[in-house]
């Protein structure tokens, strides 16, 4: 069943592919910077950014480690990097020759650096046959789905989008998990009269604007004449009622303690929110029932939902022993018992069918409500074009939203200044 769900998830996701930002540069920082895997016994030194917290990190690490001691000719050293426009300051460490070796971003973030000679082709350094077999073509096709021939990308895990509320509050209102965006409207309305708690929030305002384009039937990006169709009546009817509601107090723009909603949700000072499947670890309601549903909808529109995953991005450089180096690693962190480990920890869903086929994984998978709504929207997951420059358009998205919900900009010329900078952007 799973192997049904992960194959249908990705061939819809790719009939658009995947977005997010960049690749890098195999000149490193100070950990790497002189290093090298050939004759003389020095070992090769990898540097890996990343931005997982808590224990998310600590599995991370506690790979790594297994890694290093596996064997004697690599060393990975593993970086926490700020979530805050991480994926642009990994360009801008690659293009400067100061980045890392390794990043996690999801699968569009090697467009601009394959199209730059950056990005590592992992299909040079690994058994891409056996890689193959292993995933679904989707996984596939979105791993090589750049200008140039090759594998780009080792994926780690899949997640969503979801919809993650407070049960028990809920139900003493009378309320039901939402469906559409006007019942979500709707509960907030009636949360925030009466308890006054914060009905609804989203972690992330770009992929909540992604979905609003995509079920109004507007395009993310049009790749035939690179430029974004934005500017359309949905688009300001949409940002009106966001707008409304977080000038009224039933939305919020941003969350009140770190930079997830997960904390909000958990001190009960906010009612529900939308935040990715893998976010449900973090959820700690007491004795209040937490319950978790598909993406609410555009009465309507075009049912669709968001399906990411994150993957090992590799950069390309003049020594082969660490472009191998990177290959090893990849095919160290992606093997069953590690896959299998990773996205339990996480609280994804694996890419790797061997994985999948294991007993407890299926255990796992049906004792998870976050991913049981991901399963529920899978009929109609999608994901958004591989594109260069594609950072542009996901901090205008949501600059487009934070400027017109907090009253800075008027809706309208938020929407024409966002696209005026990312039809600059598509067109450089």
């Amino acid at each position: 069943m799973q192997k049904r769900l992960l194959n249908r998830m990705f061939h819809l996701a790719l009939a658009g592919a995947m977005l997010v930002t960049a690749g890098c540069s195999s000149s490193q920082s100070a950990a790497s910077s002189d290093s090298s895997g050939s004759a003389g016994g020095t070992k090769t030194e990898l540097v890996l950014w990343h931005t997982f917290t808590e224990h998310h990190e600590a599995k991370l690490q506690e790979i790594i480690a297994d890694f290093n001691a596996s064997q004697d000719q690599v060393t990975v050293t593993a970086l926490t990097q700020p979530e805050t426009n991480f994926a642009s300051k990994v360009y801008e460490a690659a293009a400067s020759g100061t980045g890392p070796d390794i990043v996690l971003l999801d699968a569009s973030s090697a467009a601009d650096y394959v199209d730059a000679g950056l990005a590592l082709d992992f299909s040079q350094y690994i058994d891409v046959e056996n890689y193959k077999s292993r995933v679904s073509d989707g996984i596939y096709t979105e791993g090589t789905s750049f200008s140039q021939p090759g594998l780009y990308t080792i994926t780690i895990h899949s997640t969503g989008p979801v919809y993650f509320y407070n049960k028990t509050l809920f139900d003493s209102l009378g309320l039901q998990a939402p469906e559409t965006w006007d019942d979500v409207i709707s509960n907030s309305q009636t949360i925030y009269e009466q308890t006054g708690i914060v009905g609804f929030a989203v972690d992330s305002l770009t992929d909540f604007g992604q979905e609003q384009l995509m079920q109004n039937g507007v395009a993310y990006v049009d790749t035939t004449t690179n430029t974004v169709p934005w500017d359309d009546p949905s688009t300001t009817e949409w940002l009106t009622w966001f707008k409304e509601g977080v000038q009224a107090g039933y939305f919020q723009l941003s969350p009140t303690t770190g930079d997830y909603n997960s904390g909000d949700l958990s001190g009960k000072v906010l009612a529900s929110y939308i935040g990715s499947s893998a976010g449900i670890d973090y959820i700690d309601l007491g004795d209040d029932e937490l319950a978790c549903c598909p993406v609410p909808q555009t009465e309507g529109g075009t049912k669709w939902a968001q399906i990411w995953t994150r993957n090992i991005i590799g950069f390309r450089s003049d020594d082969e022993a660490k472009n191998q180096a990177i290959a090893d690693f990849a095919m160290f962190f992606t093997n069953t018992e590690n896959s299998s480990a990773w996205t339990q920890v996480f609280g994804s869903i694996s890419s790797y069918e061997d994985v999948l086929a294991l007993p407890e994984y299926q255990t796992y998978l049906q004792d998870n409500i976050a991913l049981q709504a991901i399963q529920a929207q899978a009929s109609y997951a999608g994901s958004l074009p591989v594109i260069q420059n594609s950072s542009t358009l996901y901090e205008e998205l949501k600059k487009m939203i934070t400027q017109s919900a907090s009253g800075a900009t008027d809706i309208e010329t938020a929407i024409q200044n966002a696209v005026a900078t990312c039809d600059k952007a598509l067109q450089s």
